[in-house]
């Protein structure tokens, strides 16, 4: 039995190398788990939207200083979806986002997974399962604030086109 729990994890790790290589060639990044990586992509199409709010979200979400956000996107040259990765990560590893940066950096090609694996958060994992979970918070939270953004917007419009509009109060 134990023979093959070693032979499963062997190419469980081995699926997640490939993976991760594979993962490497793509401009967005990688954790090995496609929804996940849906989920990543569309939080960077989301934070291009309203960029100092993602980074004040984020910062409120992962209860870590706005500016030590900042400053590890900045000097990584990490895209928002890796500083959600960075800063989720940090958050659950214990660890500064800057160093979580650089460390997916040093490796990068090698994609999110393997970075959470060197953290000690293994795919499968109640933590790991706690960041895609994080993800998908965070994205449907995003949309929630687009749609009341745009509701917001409309009743605006609705307002300042009614003003004006017919013949007001007699006296």
């Amino acid at each position: 039995m134990k023979k093959i729990l070693t032979i499963a994890t062997c190419l469980i790790f081995l699926a997640l190398i490939v993976q991760g290589v594979a993962n490497a060639q793509q401009t967005t990044p990688g954790t090995g788990d496609k929804k996940f990586d849906a989920r990543l992509r569309k939080i960077n199409e989301e934070a291009k939207a309203d960029p100092e709010g993602f980074l004040r979200r984020l910062s409120e979400r992962h209860n870590i200083p706005e500016q030590e956000i900042r400053e590890a996107k900045e000097k990584h040259g990490l895209d928002d979806a890796d500083t959600y990765m960075a800063a989720a990560l940090a958050s659950k590893a214990k660890r500064r986002v800057g160093d979580v940066a650089a460390e997916y950096k040093q490796d990068q090609g090698k994609g999110w997974g393997v970075t959470a694996q060197r953290m000690g958060i293994k795919p499968g994992s109640p933590e790991f399962k706690a960041l895609k979970a994080d993800a998908k918070g965070h994205v449907k939270h995003m949309k929630t604030m687009a749609k009341n953004k745009q509701k917001q917007h409309e009743q605006e419009m609705a307002k300042e086109k009614g003003k004006g509009q017919g013949k007001g109060k007699k006296k």
